[in-house]
C-alpha cells in the first residue's frame, strides 16, 4: 500500500459503514458518523490506532463542538463517535489485530470514561429553544381555547372563526407531529384512510409533503399514521363544521387552513397564532410552534 495508514483507516469507515447499514439504518445517518470520525481524525492529525486518540483529544475536540452547537447535538455527536470507536474496537472485527501487525499499536479506548455530555433528564436543550411542553403546559395551552372561542362566538366577534381554526391548526402540529411549514401547506386531500385504522375514517393518516429537506434536496414526503381520537375527532368537527365558513363567497381551493383574506395561512402566522395562546394560557415567552412536535415519554 502506497500510504498503509490512510488506507487502513479507510478501510475501518468502510467497514463500520457496512456494519451500520447492517442494522438498517438509513444512508444520512451513516454518513454524518464516518463524517465525525473523520472529523476527529483531521483534529488528531493522527489515526485511532494511535497514542494521540487519548481523553485530551476528546476533550479538546468537544470543547470546540461547545462554542458551535446545542448540547443535544453534541451528545449526538459523541454518540457517534463512541459507536465508531466500539466497532473499531470489536475483537470480532479484528481490527486491533490488524494494526498492531501494520502499525505495532492500537489504543484502548476506554469508553465509557470518556468525558461526555450526560443525558440525566427529559430536556438537554438550551432554555431558549423549542423544548417539549410538558403535561401541564399542554393541559393550560389547549385547556383555555374552547373556553375562549366560546367568549369570541357569544360576543359576535369576528376572531372566532380564527380562534376555531387555531384549534385545529394546534391540534394537527401537536397531534400529528408537524413543523410550522408542513401544517402551513396541508390540503384536505392529504388526509388518507386507513385499513388497519377504521375507526378513523378519512383521517387515519396524514400525508406530509413539505417535510424539511436535506442541502440542496427537494422536501421529504412522509406518511404519520393517526394515533389519538380527540385529535382526529378536532380535525373532522374542524373540515365539517369550521372550515367551511373560510368559503362562503369564494370557490374551495382545498387549503386545510386558510385565513381570512382567501389564502394560505403563512409560517409566520402560524408563529403570531401560537405567540397569541401561549400568552393567553401563560406559558414561558420563548417557547415556539415547533415545541408541539416533542412530546414528553410517558
Amino acid at each position: 500500500m502506497l500510504r498503509p495508514a490512510e488506507a487502513v483507516f479507510e478501510k475501518t469507515l468502510q467497514g463500520f459503514a457496512d456494519h451500520q447499514r447492517a442494522r438498517r439504518l438509513s444512508k444520512d445517518t451513516v454518513r454524518q458518523r464516518l463524517r465525525i470520525a473523520r472529523q476527529v481524525q483531521a483534529v488528531a492529525d493522527g489515526y485511532p490506532w494511535e497514542p494521540v486518540w487519548n481523553r485530551v483529544l476528546f476533550d479538546r475536540w468537544s470543547a470546540m463542538l461547545a462554542d458551535t452547537v446545542a448540547t443535544s447535538t453534541m451528545r449526538k455527536y459523541q454518540n457517534d463517535l463512541a459507536l465508531y470507536l466500539g466497532y473499531l474496537s470489536d475483537p470480532a472485527y479484528e481490527w486491533p489485530q490488524v494494526c498492531q501487525e501494520l502499525f505495532g499499536s492500537f489504543t484502548s479506548f476506554a469508553l465509557r470514561d470518556l468525558n461526555a455530555v450526560r443525558h440525566a433528564q427529559e430536556y438537554i436543550g438550551k432554555p431558549s429553544g423549542n423544548r417539549p411542553l410538558s403535561r401541564d403546559e399542554v393541559k393550560s395551552l389547549f385547556g383555555c381555547m374552547d373556553p375562549e372561542i366560546r367568549r369570541l362566538r357569544t360576543e359576535g366577534h369576528k376572531g372566532a372563526l380564527t380562534a376555531a381554526r387555531d384549534l385545529a391548526l394546534l391540534t394537527t402540529l401537536y397531534g400529528w407531529g408537524l413543523r410550522r411549514r408542513e401544517a402551513a401547506r396541508l390540503e384536505t386531500h392529504d388526509w388518507r384512510r386507513q385499513a388497519k385504522l377504521p375507526e378513523f375514517g378519512d383521517h387515519a393518516a396524514l400525508a406530509v409533503r413539505w417535510g424539511k429537506p436535506s442541502a440542496g434536496q427537494p422536501p421529504r414526503r412522509r406518511m404519520v399514521i393517526s394515533v389519538w381520537p380527540w385529535a382526529v375527532q378536532t380535525v373532522r368537527i374542524y373540515l365539517e363544521n369550521v372550515r367551511p365558513l373560510f368559503y362562503v363567497d369564494r370557490e374551495d381551493d382545498g387549503v386545510m387552513f386558510p385565513t381570512e383574506r382567501d389564502e394560505m395561512i403563512s409560517e409566520r402566522a402560524v408563529n403570531q397564532r401560537f405567540q397569541h395562546w401561549r400568552e393567553l394560557a401563560g406559558l414561558p415567552d420563548h417557547l415556539g410552534p415547533h415545541c408541539l412536535r416533542h412530546i414528553l415519554p410517558a
